[in-house]
């Protein structure tokens, strides 16, 4: 399972904590942030979006999901990869299995593009969870 750590980004929350920030209000950032992303996952079979979990922890905030989220997230150099384990994506995208040889190939020569959900996520919404957070927090 990928994880990644995000103490630069909430480092100000932190910064912050005595004063607005308390655990209920990083706890509802995390659930914000997860939804978020799941709004904004690249979708395929629905295995990554599944699996992308927000929480809370003494260090940040930590984002945990399958494997091939960094992949998806980072893109990748150029790599062998068998078009026997592209078919199934190939139909169901391309709507043509015998276009995985193609894709394979490609792959190949230049890797895979990033999808940068997660960076996207953080810099265009982060700012905006955390006010609606302690927006919420403040009210209660």
């Amino acid at each position: 399972m990928g994880t990644w750590y995000l103490t630069k980004l909430i480092y100000f929350i932190y910064k912050m904590k005595e004063s607005i920030i308390n655990n209920e209000v990083l706890n509802a950032i995390a659930i914000m942030l997860q939804n978020e992303l799941k709004v904004v996952s690249p979708v395929d079979t629905g295995r990554l979006r599944s699996s992308i979990n927000v929480k809370s922890t003494d260090r940040g905030l930590l984002i945990s999901m399958v494997g091939y989220g960094k992949n998806v997230e980072f893109g990748t150099p150029p790599h062998a990869i068998s078009p026997e384990e592209l078919k199934g994506w190939s139909k169901r995208k391309l709507k043509d299995e015998n276009l995985a040889y193609s894709v394979a190939e490609k792959i190949m020569r230049y890797g895979t593009r990033p999808n940068p959900f997660i960076r996207n996520t953080l810099s265009l919404k982060f700012p905006q969870i955390v006010k609606e957070a302690i927006k919420e927090n403040i009210k209660k």
